[in-house]
């Protein structure tokens, strides 16, 4: 399914979540975010609430066209590797 937002936040996503959840029909889903441009730690909750559903229908999540801000943030809370992101490695100081 294809966002059509171009942010995700704390405003509108509760509807992004329930229009995600209503269109999860299986287990194996495919987010496409390439038309997002903007999104804060609320999409994050989005993405973690339909992985949730995928597993629970037997299947996966697959997210696409992720935005930069949204991958740092992901990176922050530590939850690359829940969402099914590639974990990038960083060097300890």
């Amino acid at each position: 399914m294809r966002v059509a937002e171009e942010v995700i936040d704390f405003e509108n996503a509760p509807a992004v979540k329930r229009e995600l959840l209503r269109a999860q029909a299986s287990g194996d889903f495919t987010v496409d975010l390439s038309d997002v441009k903007r999104a804060d730690s609320a999409a994050l909750s989005v993405l973690l609430s339909a992985r949730r559903k995928a597993e629970a229908l037997g299947g996966r999540l697959a997210i696409e066209g992720l935005p930069a801000d949204l991958k740092t943030l992901a990176r922050l809370y530590g939850v690359e590797e829940i969402l099914g992101l590639p974990v990038e490695k960083t060097t300890e100081r």
